[in-house]
């Protein structure tokens, strides 16, 4: 079971973190309106924050994208994210998450007041939270832990991550309210599932080079979050889902016909 340690340290900084975005979106919204003076209005804390997180978003996603280090794997990012849009765009999977993040807003009561849409939010905090170098690389790590006790060695990239996440839920929180409490339980249930599944399958994606290419195309998805986040273009980041998972089959192809990856 301590394999899953840096997955339960992710879930408590998330909650923890959501929760002090919650204590600072009621504080503002009582606090008393100040009187104009010399300086013209200041943007809403909100909003700044969207855009700070965003940057920080960027940053995150660069190692993934630097990581690639021949034009074979280039290439299988490119068409990694064409036919991953292709496929998630026929199987509508964003207005598929976003039914589903109301629903969960429905069972918890919430979805009342907000910046923006709190669907949006529990839909953008489970992407932000679950896609990207770190999520797999972490999970990954974590697998590594041997049974018996507790290294922590193994889990440093999830618990730097938890540390991130835990001032991206802050942030998220303040904009969108409840709805990123309720991704906690994703980030639960997906980063759990993909220890237990890189217990299984690491030493496959070893052989056959999926590992960059995969890091690579995650942070692709981020890059998309952030441009969310900064409100530069509206894109539909859950429609880019089934590109993670495609250079595993690709790779696993090129491998078979004695492509070096």
């Amino acid at each position: 079971m301590w394999k899953y340690f840096g997955v339960l340290a992710n879930v408590a900084t998330v909650l923890l973190g959501g929760s002090l975005g919650l204590l600072l979106r009621r504080r503002s919204r009582r606090a008393a309106p100040r009187r104009e003076g010399k300086f013209p209005p200041r943007e809403d804390l909100p909003q700044t924050m969207m855009v700070c997180l965003g940057l920080c978003t960027v940053f995150a996603a660069a190692s993934g994208i630097v990581g690639v280090e021949s034009g074979v794997q280039a290439l299988i990012c490119v068409a990694s994210m064409a036919a991953g849009l292709l496929i998630g765009w026929c199987l509508r999977l964003d207005d598929r998450l976003n039914r589903l993040g109301d629903a969960v807003l429905a069972k918890l009561g919430g979805g009342a007041e907000g910046v923006a849409s709190p669907a949006e939010g529990f839909v953008t905090a489970c992407l932000l939270f679950c896609i990207g170098s770190m999520t797999v690389l972490g999970s990954f790590e974590s697998a590594a832990n041997p049974p018996g006790g507790l290294a922590l060695e193994c889990h440093t990239t999830l618990l730097i991550k938890s540390m991130l996440d835990f001032v991206s839920s802050t942030c998220l929180s303040v904009t969108y309210g409840g709805s990123v409490l309720a991704s906690a339980a994703f980030v639960l249930v997906f980063q759990g599932a993909l220890v237990a599944l890189a217990a299984s399958i690491q030493p496959f994606l070893e052989r056959v080079g999926a590992m960059a290419p995969m890091n690579c195309v995650g942070s692709l998805i981020l890059l998309a979050i952030a441009m969310n986040l900064m409100g530069l273009k509206k894109v539909k980041t859950a429609d880019y889902l089934p590109a993670l998972f495609l250079p595993i089959f690709i790779c696993w192809v090129l491998t078979a016909f004695g492509v070096a990856i």
